[in-house]
């Protein structure tokens, strides 16, 4: 079964890191002060203290679209899929979800389990998923799948040009392919750009990855709906760190 829960613990509790998974991804743990953390892994590349951080990127041909290869009936806990594009490697998705984008059955989310590999780009792959979040309408081969990571598996360094949605604040460093911590709610130092204005929002930085900028843009976000990442507690002149309220998560 996977299940995220809720973990109470010392403030030292967020500074753990492990080279193996010891709880499931996304895991809650609030600390005295009443900051929340995410148990999250980092991706290829090592995750700096006081950056904002972004759920990984979608394989090409897997965010959507993807054909359903054989019929799957109601509670059905497998689901097999033609690939396209990107090779799958073994369990790439395990926590993550299948959701079904298309035709019958659309609508519906799943957590995935497991999964084999499927390493040619474009052959079948049986998708697991777990017992209690089986199917709720059957599937057809008409039916369209995506697949996408849970979004605290391989977070990134959020770019300057976003490819996912701003999932939390490092608040020490981790290793590349390391298990750690992201503060998602509550006081945290955050890399700033330009100049922060006290009691106002902030959205991830345009200009600088990992940093976040004060709201509205006058550039990237000529609509105005940048997710909001919290609100400037503390100012700081850029390129240094800022108190921020975090409001990613709760």
């Amino acid at each position: 079964m996977s299940f995220t829960g809720t973990l109470y613990g010392h403030n030292n509790a967020r500074l753990l890191t492990h080279t193996k998974q010891r709880l499931p991804l996304g895991t809650r743990l609030i600390t005295p002060n009443g900051n929340v953390y995410r148990y999250c892994k980092a991706g290829a590349v090592a995750l700096i203290a006081g950056q904002l951080m972004q759920e990984s990127v979608v394989a090409s041909g897997h965010g959507s679209d993807l054909a359903v290869a054989s019929a799957a009936a109601i509670e059905a806990t497998t689901v097999t899929i033609t690939n396209s594009t990107t090779a799958i490697t073994a369990d790439m998705y395990k926590e993550g979800s299948l959701y079904v984008n298309d035709v019958d059955g659309e609508g519906q989310i799943c957590t995935i389990k497991s999964h084999p590999a499927e390493s040619t780009g474009s052959g079948s792959c049986v998708i697991t998923l777990e017992a209690e979040d089986a199917l709720v309408v059957a599937l057809t081969v008409s039916s369209q799948v995506g697949l996408r990571k849970h979004p605290y598996d391989s977070v990134i360094i959020n770019p300057t040009t976003p490819t996912g949605i701003p999932v939390g604040v490092a608040c020490r460093a981790i290793a590349a392919s390391y298990y750690g911590w992201l503060q998602t709610w509550g006081l945290a130092a955050v890399l700033c750009n330009g100049t922060l204005l006290l009691g106002k929002t902030v959205v991830p930085g345009a200009s600088t990855a990992g940093s976040v900028d004060v709201t509205p843009l006058n550039s990237s976000d000529t609509d105005g709906q940048a997710p909001v990442v919290g609100r400037v507690s503390r100012v700081a002149v850029s390129t240094d760190y800022a108190l921020i309220f975090l409001t990613i998560a709760p």
